[in-house]
């Protein structure tokens, strides 16, 4: 009995050997070694975007520039007294209410334009001999953008200071794993200044389409348009493809990048060690909602005998199972005493 099981382990070592299933040195397939290069990119992608908000961020501290509008919270200091100290709300008609001086028009002053009005007043009306008032924006609510779409923060964010696409992606987390190759920013045709390549979507709106596969992977610099108030920037999300059957992670991958068979069953983590043939089926419906099933051959596109396949928008990529892998994994499963140290650890 003992000699039986041993010449079973031995042939089905063999076996699975001749199958092709490597141990852990095994080298990756070309198609999970893009996959990996793929990953590598987008993380690079993400950093960039963060850095881009972070940058944002220190910038909009001391920006000067800023126009002061509705709902924005200011924060007026006297240097010589802290009694007029105040945290103001500017109202709907760009106004804010002072002690002892009244009411003030600000809305579309800088706070450096508010400083100096404030102290001509306060001389003006004897209140103080040499005021020096400092005053600060505490929160920006006038300026806004949307992101909307396949970000990782959509939300609406303040502007402050003139600001970019890249950094607006940034402030909304980054690109998530789902978006699409392109970026609309929407604004209102009163009195706008769009770049060129404008369409309009909608009445009353205009639509820039901004290729982000130029902008982020090739350096388009030219396509990172400046944000204006009120915008709306939305990215789509890309058109999905369902990768099933012998792979290590099934389930959705977006059409986008030139997506193909072997870039999808990549993404999908590869063709299972064990279980998966080289062969696999597209399952399409046409325009005509006729349901066509396309063979393909794995080995044969990664060895360059055949061209890899497109993949369109809801296709179902079924990978095989190997009868032979199959048996073998079962025969394991349910007799594991019958299989012995020729046979690879996965199993």
């Amino acid at each position: 009995m003992k000699l039986g099981k041993s010449w079973l382990a031995a042939f089905l070592g063999i076996l699975l050997g001749a199958l092709g299933c490597g141990g852990p040195g095994a080298q990756l397939p070309p198609p999970q070694i893009m996959a990996q290069a793929d990953s590598q990119a987008k993380n690079r992608l993400q950093e960039q975007l963060l850095k881009q908000v972070a940058q944002a961020q220190v910038s909009a501290v001391d920006f000067k520039d800023y126009k002061v509008g509705p709902e924005d919270l200011l924060e007026i200091n006297f240097l010589d007294t802290d009694k007029l100290r105040a945290e103001i709300r500017v109202n709907g008609q760009g106004e804010i209410s002072l002690l002892l001086v009244g009411i003030l028009k600000v809305g579309g002053l800088t706070t450096n334009e508010i400083e100096k009005k404030l102290v001509q007043l306060y001389k003006e009306e004897d209140i103080l001999k040499n005021p020096q008032i400092r005053v600060s924006v505490k929160e920006f609510r006038h300026q806004k953008v949307a992101v909307t779409g396949a970000v990782n923060k959509p939300d609406h964010y303040a502007l402050i200071g003139p600001r970019y696409l890249l950094e607006v992606l940034g402030m909304a987390g980054g690109l998530s794993d789902k978006a699409g190759e392109v970026a609309h920013i929407i604004r209102s045709q009163k009195g706008s200044s769009s770049p060129r390549g404008v369409s309009s979507f909608s009445p009353g709106t205009e639509t820039v389409v901004v290729d982000l596969n130029r902008l982020l992977l090739k350096g388009a610099v030219d396509l990172n348009y400046p944000i204006q108030n009120g915008d709306v920037i939305h990215v789509p999300f890309a058109n999905l493809a369902f990768v099933l059957g012998a792979v290590h992670k099934p389930g959705e991958v977006p059409v986008k990048n030139n997506m193909t068979v072997t870039k999808a069953v990549a993404q999908a983590g590869g063709q299972h060690i064990i279980l998966a043939s080289n062969s696999a089926t597209i399952l399409r419906v046409d325009e005509n909602g006729q349901r066509q099933t396309i063979p393909i051959n794995i080995a044969s596109i990664t060895k360059g005998h055949e061209p890899d396949v497109p993949l369109k928008e809801n296709d179902i990529v079924f990978v095989h199972e190997s009868g032979m892998r199959r048996f073998l994994f079962d025969l394991k499963m349910f007799n594991p005493g019958a299989v012995g140290a020729g046979i690879p650890a996965m199993l």
